[in-house]
């Protein structure tokens, strides 16, 4: 804690900083009715997509991930029902940041993607979607894109009234039940309280058929197929034998001198029409084999496989996800005082989740028996248990008649345990404790100029324990400054950005933690980076009407604590995982552009992309297995990637029929190598593998006075861009989800709004897997799903 504190004053102090997100005060005696935030965007043309509380109430699901997958260009990671970070580009993890209220939160999912994004959903209020690298305004783990979700633990604005309610009740067949509650009021003139709670419970997931996929029990796919065989968690029976149909002939001297030269019925088979008779010295014919089958390869069938037997680790019950249960609750409170020109607030969050993950894993492995019977290996699920409590403290001040515009400060702090549980077993924990700082400056506006400028700290320390730790204790540090600039000059735009971050990467080794024979991190070098951001755009407005943009990004990742240090069984994942403490930082270089149509009632944009990156750093097979586990190692090549998103929308006021809008949309990514390693070509291939597929979809949203319904249908088209696992990958099926929600509001109270609504999901039942899911092959999502709640707002 000492070193953090330290770390945070001196940063703070070596630098005189500024920001890119400007905070509107609300000057205390005003009140906006209905405004939950006064947070603005700087007027920029940094891509971004915002997402409504309003929207959110028909996408949200249980993860940040699957309440993201609707938005063109970002799918969900998928690691189970219960675990789904968002993926954005083909790009996911260390390279796509999560952050609330602008500052980065405690996500594990980058280093271990079992672990979920550590938010809470029934407190979001809304989400902005940077598609883009966003690494000037977050830094390199914004190399991919960020996500920024707005919360209102802090208020910024007095409410209307007195008290503020809003509560959730839901059940559903297949969903479990949520209940949550969230209040907001005055305690005075300008002070402002909030609390806020939630809950949630699930017994099991219902799916439509068997929870793997049939070609874990296809013999001609699985049988000699080691990699597979894992994907799958099965154990195959299996031998190669020679293939007497291959041989036209039967050896008649093999027949006589059977026992006499110790021969083996493979010794019969020949391709020789004759054989020798040493006794006389001649040729006599061999008879021939009833078994031939002419026209056979003599080199690639001479064995054939021979599949006795396939048998699954656990023994799975048709229609259920194995263990896909869950549970968890948070608590906030907090309170701000509001002025004039000020504003400051804290507030204290706590958050507890346990959930399972349709895998399981060995505790110990047996030892040699030395002859004896051999122990039964044992396999147990795997389970996820995470406990997190945050500390939030948010000031502003807004200048007037000075050349600051205002001033924001952030500060959060992380304190969690994040436990990989085998059943009940702690196989391993690690505490991470994080302080993340953050200072805004926003100028005040010029005729056609406007920016920010700002400073971040980060400090984080994982301590690790237990018998199965895939990491050593570690710690990061990180600063960075950057600004932004707009210029605005009515019918073009530019956006001129610069970071610089400095990022040190520490490992900790102590005589608890039991290395790999692989590379296993090396000698755990300290690390030091020194990274660059850059961004510009321009975008050209066209009568109003429509618009063209352009977007030049440099952006730089130094590697993470798993990609240096790993050096493990990390069992959650079913690999023994290596990482390289020799990595050299990323850099990509991305060029976006994009352009669209604002008409009366039509709306139409679509976009096109390229980013280069040199030294892509990826988890790489090597071909090898320990024990169950397959041995894989962080390495890194050049790698590109190509992509386009398009999106249409059309609005329609039909009077006493409501008002309507219906929209449609495609994407579609390519991650592809493109340096020359012969070494990558075998064992991962020319394209990246679990990529997500291309896709399109349509949507109907639509109000009849007191009803509302949405709709949307969404199609996954089968991989066409296939890796490598060692062998080819395995492409997953087509299919498609249909959602639905229809909901009524009742304003009959008199002191506020109820609004009940039912859900329905994945209506067509679909058989579902995600191309780019490391658990395809397990687990597919949830079959249909019809849910029912309420929400009231007082």
């Amino acid at each position: 804690m000492k070193k953090a504190v330290y770390f945070l004053m001196g940063s703070t102090m070596v630098y005189c900083p500024s920001i890119l997100k400007a905070q509107k005060l609300n000057p205390g005696k005003k009140v906006v009715k209905d405004i939950e935030s006064v947070e603005i965007q700087g007027k920029t043309n940094y891509s971004s997509v915002n997402i409504s509380r309003k929207k959110l109430d028909f996408i949200q699901s249980n993860t940040l991930g699957e309440t993201l997958s609707k938005i063109p260009g970002i799918q969900n990671s998928g690691y189970g029902p219960h675990s789904g970070a968002p993926v954005i580009r083909s790009l996911s993890g260390n390279r796509v940041k999560i952050l609330e209220n602008g500052t980065s939160v405690n996500d594990l999912s980058g280093i271990s993607p079992d672990f979920n994004t550590d938010i809470e959903m029934n407190n979001v209020q809304s989400i902005t979607l940077y598609k883009n690298s966003a690494s000037v305004l977050y830094g390199g783990k914004a190399i991919g894109g960020a996500i920024d979700i707005e919360t209102d633990y802090i208020a910024k604005q007095v409410p209307d009234k007195r008290i503020n309610f809003k509560g959730l009740l839901e059940g559903g067949t297949n969903s479990g039940q949520r209940q949550a509650f969230s209040a907001k009021g005055t305690i005075a003139k300008n002070w402002v309280w909030t609390v806020g709670a939630g809950n949630q419970k699930q017994e099991m997931i219902r799916i439509p058929g068997q929870s793997k996929d049939s070609r874990c029990y296809d013999p001609d796919m699985v049988g000699f197929n080691s990699i597979l065989q894992s994907l799958c968690q099965v154990e195959v029976d299996s031998r190669r034998v020679l293939n007497k149909s291959l041989f036209p002939y039967i050896s008649q001297f093999a027949k006589d001198h059977m026992i006499e030269y110790e021969l083996s019925e493979d010794d019969l088979y020949t391709f020789s029409p004759t054989y020798y008779n040493p006794a006389d010295g001649k040729n006599y014919p061999n008879p021939k084999n009833d078994l031939y089958i002419p026209g056979q390869d003599p080199s690639k069938d001479r064995y054939k496989s021979e599949v006795n037997g396939i048998r699954d680790y656990v023994a799975t019950k048709d229609g259920i996800i194995p263990n896909s249960h869950s549970e968890s609750n948070s608590f906030y409170v907090g309170t701000s005082y509001i002025g004039k020109s000020f504003y400051a607030g804290g507030a204290y969050q706590n958050s507890y989740s346990y959930f399972g993950v349709p895998g399981y894993a060995i505790a110990k492995l047996p030892k040699h028996t030395h002859g004896k019977p051999q122990q039964k290996i044992e396999y147990l699920p795997v389970n996820i248990r995470s406990l997190s409590h945050k500390a939030m403290l948010e000031s502003g001040y807004r200048f007037s008649n000075f050349p600051i515009s205002s001033i924001k400060l952030n500060y959060m702090g992380v304190f969690s345990k994040n436990a990989e549980l085998l059943d009940r077993y702690r196989a391993n924990q690690f505490e991470v404790n994080q302080h993340n700082g953050r200072l805004e400056i926003t100028q005040q506006k010029l005729k056609f100029l406007t920016g920010t400028t700002g400073l971040e700290v980060q400090y984080r320390a994982m301590d690790g324990t237990g018998g199965q730790r895939y990491l050593p204790n570690n710690i990061s540090r990180e600063i960075g400054i950057f600004t932004m600039q707009h210029l605005d000059f009515t019918f073009i735009q530019l956006d001129l950005g610069y970071r610089n971050d400095h990022v040190q990467r520490r490992a900790e080794a102590d005589p608890q933690y039991t290395r790999s024979r692989g590379l296993s991190g090396g000698k755990l070098t300290d690390r030091d980076f020194t990274l660059h951001q850059f961004h510009s755009a321009a975008q050209w407005n066209i009568f109003k009407k429509g618009y063209l943009k352009v977007q030049y990004s440099h952006s730089e990742r130094a590697p993470e604590v798993n990609e240096l240090y790993s050096g493990n069984n990390h069992f959650a994942i079913l690999t023994e995982e290596n990482g390289d403490d020799r990595l050299d930082k990323e850099s990509a270089n991305t060029l976006e552009i994009g352009g669209g149509l604002n008409l009366k009632n039509l709306r139409i944009s679509a976009n096109v992309y390229h980013t280069f990156y040199k030294n892509y750093i990826y988890l790489a097979h090597t071909g090898l297995s320990r024990e169950v586990f397959l041995v894989k190692e962080w390495r890194s090549d050049d790698t590109e990637i190509n992509g386009m998103e398009a999106e249409a929308a059309y609005k329609a006021d039909l009077g006493k029929a409501g008002k309507w809008e219906i929209g449609g949309y495609y994407d579609l990514v390519r991650n592809i190598s493109v340096a020359d390693s012969s070494i990558r070509k075998w064992s991962d291939g020319d394209y990246m593998p679990n990529m997500p597929t291309s896709r399109f979809g349509f949507s109907l949203e639509g109000n009849i006075q007191h009803f509302s319904l949405n709709v949307s249908l969404d199609h996954y088209l089968q991989q066409k861009y296939l890796g490598k696992n060692i062998n080819p990958e395995l492409p997953m099926p087509a299919f498609s989800l249909l959602n639905i929600r229809l909901a009524y509001k009742d304003s009959s109270l008199g002191f506020g709004n109820l609004e009940y609504y039912i859900t329905g999901n994945n209506l067509l039942n679909s058989e579902a897997r995600l191309q780019n899911s490391q658990l395809k092959f397990l687990s597919p999502l949830p079959g249909i799903t019809i849910s029912a709640g309420v929400r009231i707002s007082i």
